[in-house]
């Protein structure tokens, strides 16, 4: 019996603000409650830190230097077969959630989708109208949007996805559901109550649509005495822009509220993902159904020195991602290993992997055989075993934060970091390189295990470990030379999309 399978990505999320990991805040009790029931991994990394590469790269099963889909080039080539198109072709209904501008129909992401959800902006237009008449859905989001607070579409998501089940469950038939949320994303500005579940003090009206038309009308609506509320919002809303030019500072106590706001957001996704548990168990599903939790990529907030977002580094407040997997239950799964055969409830597993390996497992739990790619494993069997020699992650949309920062701050030189990143891992070090692979480069070597800050730079001790991984890369990695040209989309709404998520 094929297991059902459920993707689930909450966007920007780094692992040290996850419950279920050890951080003290309780963010993550449903991500908990799944790694009890499954197994939780210690050491995912994704393959990049931007939605549109890790996404692509998971979708098709290899490294971004490895399929183009990197920098400004963003499309999934029509040559690679896309994990829905897979999944579909073993006998699965499928559906998938865009993440706002990033995983759009345009770039391939629809490919394979029997049900494609292609969120948009709340606008007061004659289109919306007609989908809040037609969508309930939407009307939903809409109502929630009004009262709560935004959640950039995240609710009408897990509603369609819902009633996708629901006519899936009835019919008998297996299915594969993706979805990227962005809710813990910039602007952290999470819908009510969890914006101030774990700020004491923070003042907002009850209703969203009174704190519309309070700033409409110039009043200050939110406010947290003994805080500069605007600056805050700010520095949130443009996920510290001012802070990474050095025109803004802030002081720990001020990022200290930024990320509450962050965890309250993470809270509220981590809710969402347990509504939908009880979804999957009222329709008698969830023992069935392989539920994969993790983040594409995690988010800086002034680390390394004032680093903010995800742009410019590959540090590991980015790359260390948490990652657990709810198998089904035993029987469920196909193929030697399957999917539910060998994973006892709780199951911690320390060894490195990365977030691509989660294409040919999804494939093999389907009852694929996934394609024949060195860098890849599948993850069933769910053994504390050594998947990989070394991971690997790449990096180079710089273009657009580039060309923001620079209209943004005239005197700032952004364009000192128009250089692409890669990076290797074994299991004690790890190489970043800053330039081109085979010209001129900076490196930085970190022992990741012993210091996972990454705070002493170990080059100058240990340049022979740095010279062996960087051969490892040549010898594994293509050169990011073909990023091809940085375009604002002919698209007013997705350009709107683009600026609220920091990327124009």
């Amino acid at each position: 019996m094929q297991p059902n399978v459920l993707f689930l990505v909450i966007d920007a999320l780094r692992i040290d603000h996850c419950s279920t990991y050890g951080y003290e805040r309780e963010t993550t009790p449903t991500m908990t409650r799944l790694a009890e029931e499954g197994v939780r991994y210690d050491n995912a990394f994704a393959p990049s830190i931007w939605t549109p590469t890790v996404h692509g790269a998971i979708f098709t099963g290899k490294y971004p230097s490895h399929t183009g889909i990197y920098g400004n080039s963003l499309g999934i080539p029509d040559d690679l077969e896309t994990l829905p198109e897979a999944m579909k072709r073993q006998g699965y209904r499928t559906f998938a959630a865009s993440a706002g501008a990033h995983i759009r129909k345009s770039r391939g992401y629809a490919r394979g989708v029997d049900d494609y959800v292609e969120t948009r902006r709340i606008g007061a237009d004659l289109d919306f109208a007609q989908k809040v008449l037609g969508d309930r859905s939407f009307a939903k989001q809409v109502g929630f949007t009004l009262t709560r607070g935004p959640d950039d579409k995240t609710r009408y998501k897990y509603d369609r996805l819902e009633r996708f089940v629901d006519d899936a469950a009835d019919d008998g038939d297996p299915f594969f559901g993706f979805i990227n949320a962005k809710t813990a994303h910039q602007p952290f500005n999470p819908p009510r109550p969890y914006k101030r579940m774990f700020t004491e003090g923070l003042e907002r009206p009850r209703w969203e649509v009174l704190e519309r038309a309070m700033e409409a009308i110039g009043r200050q609506a939110q406010d947290l005495p003994g805080h500069d509320i605007e600056k805050l919002r700010q520095v949130s809303h443009s996920g510290g822009d001012g802070v990474f030019a050095g025109e803004v500072e802030m002081s720990d106590e001020e990022w200290a509220v930024i990320e509450a706001w962050y965890d309250g957001a993470v809270r509220y996704l981590d809710d969402l993902i347990g509504e939908l548990m009880a979804f999957l168990e009222s329709k008698g599903v969830y023992e069935d159904t392989m539920v994969v939790v993790t983040s594409d990529h995690g988010d800086n907030f002034g680390d390394h020195g004032g680093l903010t977002s995800h742009i410019f580094s590959l540090y590991d407040t980015l790359l260390h991602v948490p990652l657990v997997i709810k198998p089904p239950r035993s029987g469920s799964g196909t193929g030697d290993g399957a999917a539910g055969d060998a994973a006892p409830a709780g199951k911690r597993i320390d060894n490195q992997m990365s977030l691509v390996d989660l294409h040919p497992t999804f494939l093999e739990a389907a009852g694929e055989t996934p394609p024949d790619y060195d860098l890849t494993e599948s993850l069933l069997g769910f053994e504390d075993r050594r998947y990989h020699d070394y991971t690997f992650a790449e990096y180079a949309g710089f273009d657009g934060p580039i060309e923001r920062l620079q209209r943004k701050y005239p005197d700032f030189d952004a364009t000192r970091f128009a250089r692409p990143l890669q990076a290797v891992r074994d299991d004690e070090h790890k190489l970043i390189v800053t330039g081109a692979l085979e010209g001129d480069h900076d490196r930085e070597l970190y022992a990741w295990r012993e210091d996972p800050d990454e705070t002493n730079d170990l080059l100058g001790e240990r340049p022979e470990v740095a010279d062996e991984l960087l051969g490892v890369m040549r010898d594994t990695l293509e050169p990011l030379d073909d990023a091809g040209e940085f375009e604002v989309p002919d698209d007013e709404e997705l350009e709107e999309q683009l600026k609220d998520l920091g990327y124009l």
